[in-house]
């Protein structure tokens, strides 16, 4: 089972996310706490060693995965606009 570590900043953003996306992203969290990662949309973010994005419909969810720790921290979440989201977010995950 994986530790979530969440940046305050995505608790902010979560929080202010209307309740029926809250409950899909914390429904995608509880599949990556439980480690059933084929059940989820992640996507290896190039450029980063350890970072990746978890889609949710619109969503999505930066995360730096420590497998050999079980800790996953949540980086930020955002709706994605285009290609320059990640350019922008990729310092984030350093």
């Amino acid at each position: 089972m994986f530790y979530l570590a969440f940046r305050e900043k995505t608790l902010k953003i979560l929080a202010r996310v209307n309740r029926e996306q809250q409950l899909k992203i914390n429904a995608a969290l509880d599949v990556l706490k439980l480690e059933k990662l084929s059940l989820l949309d992640i996507k290896k973010i190039e450029g980063t060693q350890h970072g990746y994005r978890l889609r949710v419909g619109r969503w999505r969810i930066l995360i730096s995965l420590f497998p050999r720790t079980k800790r996953v921290e949540i980086v930020d979440i955002f709706i994605k606009t285009g290609a320059k989201n990640y350019q922008k977010r990729k310092q984030l995950l350093k």
